[in-house]
């Protein structure tokens, strides 16, 4: 366990996957934006996620709104250090408490991912003020991260199982009109998502699937988007989810495992070096 806390690693990988963060969570005020209002303006059903919360005013909205998104930008340029990132966790969660009418699965992931990436010193690489520079910063941020989205991958499997979702009838009902899957194979189509996400969860961490892993879970997010029914949402959660990727990914090219001529003996020593 000693060694897990103090062990290091690259800042560049961390550095993308908060840039990637950065950039996903744009659209997430724009999606609470509309609904905080109409409860701020006491002619709608407020729902706090605790009884004698209270409301949060319409002045409050717009300001959890402004300082989510130059959180968001500043998470983007690397400027503040591991700042932008809490105080976009920090808006994002009292936006959540606030109301159980804006909850969604990507928004607390997002609430999750920015409190890891603003205490990883992710700000150390790729910066707009630095953007060669480069040091060590711990491992456990970038762990929890994939173990995060890992973790989301076998629970939505999980869940998954359920008649209602094995008969096939959800994805009837959230499929384009325009996909040819006949009725009789949607049972089967609905089996497959489950049998591919519980792969994602266990092969992302395992060198010989990993690779596999990457293309299977590349296919499932640009299916999700291209197949469903208003994925407008879903493109912040194919974003989030891929910070992690850009981990595991890393962790290939120190290992070895994954070869780009030049680029990954630059990663090894960089590696070796700290």
């Amino acid at each position: 366990m000693l060694q897990f806390v103090n062990r290091d690693i690259d800042a560049r990988p961390l550095a993308l996957a908060r840039i990637i963060i950065g950039l996903a969570s744009f659209l997430l005020p724009v999606e609470w934006l509309k609904p905080m209002l109409r409860v701020a303006s006491g002619d709608y059903l407020a729902l706090p996620v605790f009884d004698g919360l209270p409301s949060v005013p319409t002045a409050a909205v717009y300001g959890l709104f402004a300082v989510s998104l130059l959180g968001s930008a500043a998470m983007v340029m690397g400027i503040f250090g591991g700042l932008p990132a809490l105080a976009v966790a920090a808006c994002s969660a009292i936006v959540l408490l606030a109301d159980q009418q804006v909850y969604s699965n990507h928004f607390l992931l997002l609430v999750m991912l920015c409190t890891f990436i603003g205490l990883s010193g992710a700000s150390k690489a790729m910066t707009v003020l630095r953007p060669k520079a480069t040091q060590p910063v711990p491992y456990w941020p970038a762990f929890l991260i994939k173990a995060q989205i890992t973790t989301l991958y076998a629970w939505t499997a999980i869940s998954k199982v359920n008649p209602q979702y094995l008969s096939g009838d959800v994805l009837a009902d959230q499929l384009r009109p325009w996909v040819p899957v006949p009725d009789s194979l949607l049972p089967a189509v609905a089996v497959t998502s489950i049998v591919v996400e519980a792969f994602l969860a266990v092969a992302l961490w395992l060198p010989r699937t990993r690779l596999l892993a990457f293309i299977a879970g590349f296919g499932l997010h640009v299916g999700i988007l291209v197949l469903l029914l208003y994925p407008g949402p879903l493109i912040s959660f194919a974003m989030l989810m891929s910070s992690g990727y850009v981990l595991f990914a890393h962790e290939s090219l120190v290992s070895g495992q994954w070869r780009i001529p030049g680029r990954g003996a630059r990663v090894r020593a960089a590696h070796a070096a700290q």
